[in-house]
């Protein structure tokens, strides 16, 4: 007990003494040296706004046993209204005496005093972390107000034998500055696995504004594109503390998706909300030509054509239906197009032998256009029907399908289904 009390009365000693005499050790020659930061190093915030910033010290490989720093600003701009002791000197779990915590907001110019030691431990520490957090008020209209870290009279860290550190400081600054004029918001709509959605449907509503009565506006689109984008007036349409809603819809109303966010007076000083991006939910969604009323005549072979859904599908299974008491199934598929290649192999009679699993996960996109071959065995049902074939989710074509005595046909669909199963 003596041993802490001697170790904590020597390092206020060094504190007092360090900013009288040891003013030379905070030089900033070394690039070793230790680094006491303001963070962020500098900002913008709004009249009345209230903000924080971290003194965060860097070892450097040293080992640091205390701290202690003063730091001034401008206190026509600011008001230091808080001092939180952060975790940098306890970070293993060392208990910790702060010696001085005060704020000074009524002299010539602004200051933030603090000290803090680690004891019953005879150790330092050489992690990084944050000393303190201070938090701050805006009180003027619009200025800039630095935040000095003294290197003459208060930036200290002493090891664990209470020597002093050569140190170094990193200040910043902070600006006060009216809010944009204008409030942006942008952003891209997706499907599941990050295939665009064109031409999206986005309202957006504010649901609590200050009048207490919901404003919504349509978000411009276009219909070759997935971005939306809305200007908004601060103060008028939206203020930091309200909620806006995201109604988005796909353009044929299949997917829909409906997210919350509140606005912060970051978003309001940065200009507005920038690549809030929305995703629907995936829906498993189905291509199915289901069994064709008459299948007949059927014989395996190679179908080729195209598959035009109407709908985003996720896919990772087909299943081929067969004519009644036969062995039809499918002996390899494969499906691209658009950015999708994907192929699927049978494994033979075990198991759920109609079904054959792709070797990915793929999704099938609204209006555009994917080829398939799919190469199959014993009697599998065939749609006889030449041109577009109208199936669930979409349409189908076969362009030719050559038998297995090598004769070739048009109009021979597969009787298909493609969808997505949890593996």
């Amino acid at each position: 007990m003596n041993k802490v009390l001697t170790t904590a009365i020597g390092i206020i000693a060094l504190f007092i003494f360090a900013q009288i005499g040891f003013a030379a050790l905070t030089a900033s020659e070394s690039e070793a040296s230790p680094v006491v930061s303001v963070e962020p190093s500098c900002q913008k915030v709004a009249p009345g706004e209230i903000f924080t910033v971290n003194i965060t010290v860097y070892p450097e490989g040293s080992e640091v046993f205390g701290a202690c720093y003063t730091l001034y600003f401008n206190n026509t701009l600011l008001n230091a209204t808080e001092l939180t002791q952060g975790t940098f000197l306890s970070q293993d779990g060392a208990k910790t005496n702060v010696w001085v915590d005060d704020i000074y907001n009524i002299d010539p110019v602004g200051r933030v005093e603090y000290a803090e030691t680690r004891k019953e431990t005879t150790s330092g520490v050489n992690n990084s972390g944050v000393l303190t957090t201070i938090t701050f008020q805006a009180i003027a209209e619009h200025g800039v107000s630095g935040l000095c870290l003294s290197d003459l009279d208060g930036v200290i860290l002493s090891d664990p034998w209470v020597c002093p550190i050569l140190t170094r400081v990193k200040n910043g600054s902070v600006e006060i500055a009216q809010p944009s004029r204008s409030f942006l918001i942008f952003g891209y709509v997706y499907y599941r696995n990050d295939i665009e959605c064109n031409n999206p449907k986005v309202n957006i509503t504010n649901l609590n504004t200050s009048l207490n009565t919901s404003k919504e506006w349509k978000a411009e689109t276009h219909p070759d594109y997935n971005y939306y984008q809305l200007v908004l007036t601060p103060c008028t349409d939206i203020v930091a503390g309200e909620t806006l809603q995201f109604n988005v819809t796909s353009p044929d109303g299949s997917h829909s998706n409906i997210t919350n966010y509140t606005i912060t007076q970051d978003d309001i000083n940065n200009g507005g909300l920038f690549n809030f991006n929305i995703t629907f939910e995936a829906k498993p969604g189905v291509f199915d030509t289901e069994a064709p009323g008459n299948p007949y005549p059927s014989i395996m072979g190679v179908h080729n054509g195209t598959i035009k859904p109407n709908q985003a599908i996720a896919v990772n299974r087909l299943y081929t239906y067969a004519c009644p008491g036969t062995g039809g199934h499918t002996e390899y598929a494969r499906i691209w197009g658009n950015g999708v290649d994907a192929y699927a192999n049978w494994s033979g009679y075990a198991g759920d032998w109609h079904n054959l699993t792709f070797n990915t996960t793929f999704t099938l996109e609204p209006g555009k256009e994917y080829n398939y071959t799919i190469r199959t065995g014993s009697y599998p049902q065939i749609i006889h029907h030449h041109g577009e074939y109208n199936a669930t989710g979409g349409k189908i074509i076969c362009d030719e399908f050559t038998d297995a005595n090598g004769k070739k046909y048009t109009g021979w669909i597969p009787a298909i289904k493609l969808w997505w199963e949890e593996e």
